[in-house]
């Protein structure tokens, strides 16, 4: 409303008093110029009676009749005044404005018994003669100390009416004059005094849309000054707390997003008060539309859901391993405790998750590559124990037994040697992935391949398997000859031992998409399913029995994995049982200077 706005509630108020001072003024002025008025046309009327009857010097009851008249009626032209003369007995002996004869007796008439008491009688009546309201004055005439007449003078009141109208009329002219004069002065007041405000308004309202470099002016009486710079020194004061709080928040949410831990908060009420990325990624869930919501309606995990009742209900903070079921079976380490605000008030509680199914899954392994590598080193050690023992207890006089023990002896004593070697080869490989000192160099593919197959063909030869190799002789990748060679040969080894006698294992190499794959192939008994995905774990076997038989380490796919990370690639298989494995290496190809010169040469031929 417009009487809220500073302006309004100036100028109207002040417009409102010079207005009625003015009414007020005009009003009073009306009734004095109005007193006065009649004030003087009574005493006109009064110097015209005495001016009359001085003219006649006391003779006016000796005038006749007629001429008496006639004098009135010259006096009325001359002055405009009604004349009438009345003898004590009331009647009308000379009249300017009617007949004499027809007027009645006006010894009741107030002003003339006033008259005839000898003062001075006045009085405003409707005068039943002339037919209009008019005012009177009468005098006493006396000759030789007595009464002898009364001389009336009258003017009709339109006559100061009209005047007292004409004073009014300038008298309004004038007040609207005044409060057309007192308005602009209000409104001029009003706007000195509430545009500093308005301005100071306007500065506030962009302080508060956030724009705290703008400057409220300084200037103006020295309250308004005071104020404009209080609101300057606090928006100044509000541009650096936000600004803090703004950096602060930034570094939290930094902070959380570069956290793999989970992180949810949530109030008294099991409402969700926050929660990071991480956390969204291991519960699977989305983040618009989590926050604000319950946890029960965001989460339908039951172990999690009972953690997260028990760390609200609990003094202390609370851990505790579940597994949580999703695209993949997880392990998740929950750690909740209470969640206060600035003033350590428990408002809820904190969760960290953390998926430690990695973690555990590696402590697995080691478990379980410490019991193989015991279970694998204490076999051929037990046997040799034995071996020797009974060569020492019946000595040497058996000489085929004691060769035959011997043989048996070299034979774990080899089989050791081979554990031990791929154990070492196996660590040399994984020191070069993690410090990635491993030397590559652009290497021929054929080349590697070929090696890696004469290695081979002995035991090849020996089941009558034919080893095919399909591998162009432009392609290039980025190895280590030695290391990757010592891969091939493993894959090769693998599939000649678990394939048919008289079978093909097939060496293929291409190029797809800017990597070099490089496939062997086997016909042999396949691989089930459920042990794919744990077959190039350390000591690993898909048949025990079998593998120890055939004179396996179970190290070599561990191997091969380590050194195919090691050249920045990755390793996969591909099996059905029955029907053979295929196994496939992927590395980043390389193009030589001078393949790349060859192939120019070739298109520009």
């Amino acid at each position: 409303m417009l009487s809220k706005r500073l302006f309004w509630s100036i100028f109207l108020p002040y417009l409102g008093i010079i207005v009625v001072l003015i009414l007020l003024f005009g009003i009073g002025a009306s009734h004095e110029l109005r007193d006065v008025c009649l004030e003087q046309t009574a005493h006109e009327l009064e110097s015209g009676a005495r001016a009359f009857t001085q003219r006649f010097a006391g003779r006016l009851i000796q005038t006749p009749s007629g001429e008496l008249d006639r004098f009135c009626q010259d006096f009325f032209r001359a002055t405009g005044m009604r004349v009438t003369v009345i003898i004590p007995s009331g009647k009308v002996i000379g009249e300017s404005s009617a007949d004499q004869n027809a007027m009645d007796n006006h010894a009741t008439r107030p002003e003339v018994q006033q008259a005839l008491r000898g003062g001075l009688g006045q009085s405003t009546r409707y005068s039943a003669t002339l037919k209009n309201e008019r005012m009177y004055v009468a005098i006493p005439v006396y000759a030789g100390g007595s009464l002898v007449s009364v001389v009336r003078t009258s003017f009709p009141v339109s006559i100061p009416s009209r005047k007292l109208r004409i004073v009014n009329t300038r008298i309004a002219a004038t007040g609207l004059l005044a409060v057309g004069i007192g308005a602009l002065a209000s409104l001029i007041v009003a706007q000195r005094i509430s545009k500093p405000f308005e301005v100071i308004r306007h500065g506030a309202e962009r302080f508060a849309g956030g724009e705290f470099n703008h400057r409220v002016p300084v200037a103006g009486a020295e309250e308004v000054r005071m104020v404009a710079q209080s609101l300057n020194t606090m928006a100044e004061q509000l541009h650096q707390r936000i600004m803090r709080i703004v950096e602060q928040d930034n570094e939290h949410r930094a902070v959380l997003l570069s956290m793999e831990e989970g992180v949810l908060a949530l109030d008294r009420d099991a409402k969700i008060l926050s929660l990071n990325e991480s956390c969204c990624k291991l519960l699977g869930i989305d983040k618009k539309h989590a926050k604000g919501e319950s946890v029960r309606e965001v989460i339908h995990k039951a172990g999690l859901l009972g953690f997260i009742d028990r760390t609200l209900s609990a003094a202390h903070p609370i851990e505790e391993d579940f597994e949580f079921d999703g695209t993949r079976n997880r392990i998740l380490h929950a750690r909740g405790a209470a969640l206060h605000d600035a003033c350590q008030r428990e408002i809820g509680a904190l969760i960290v998750l953390h998926d430690v199914t990695r973690l555990r899954h590696l402590e697995n392994v080691r478990r379980d590559f410490v019991a193989n590598v015991s279970h694998e080193l204490r076999t051929p050690i037990t046997s040799i124990k034995g071996f020797v023992e009974t060569l020492l207890h019946e000595g040497l006089a058996n000489h085929e037994q004691s060769l035959q023990f011997l043989e048996i002896v070299l034979k774990q004593v080899n089989r050791l040697d081979a554990i031990i070697n791929d154990l070492l080869l196996l660590s040399r490989v994984e020191r070069g992935v993690g410090g990635h000192s491993i030397e590559l160099r652009d290497e021929r593919m054929a080349d590697v391949v070929h090696s890696a197959v004469e290695m081979c063909q002995q035991k090849a030869n020996q089941k009558e398997i034919a080893i095919r190799v399909d591998c162009a002789e432009h392609i290039f990748a980025a190895l280590n000859a030695p290391l990757f060679e010592q891969a091939v040969v493993n894959l090769i080894d693998n599939a000649i031992k678990y394939s048919d006698r008289a079978s093909t294992v097939y060496v293929v190499a291409e190029v797809l998409h800017e990597q070099v794959v490089l496939h062997v192939r086997d016909h042999g008994c396949g691989i089930p399913a459920q042990h794919l995905v744990r077959l190039f774990e350390r000591f690993y076997r898909v048949d025990r029995a079998r593998s120890r038989e055939l004179g396996g380490t179970g190290l070599g796919l561990s191997i091969v994995k380590h050194i195919i990370s090691a050249h920045r690639g990755s390793v996969a298989v591909e099996s059905t049982v029955g029907r053979g494995s295929s196994f496939s290496i992927v590395v980043p190809a390389a193009f030589p200077e001078s393949m790349i010169s060859l192939i120019e040469a070739r298109i520009g031929g």
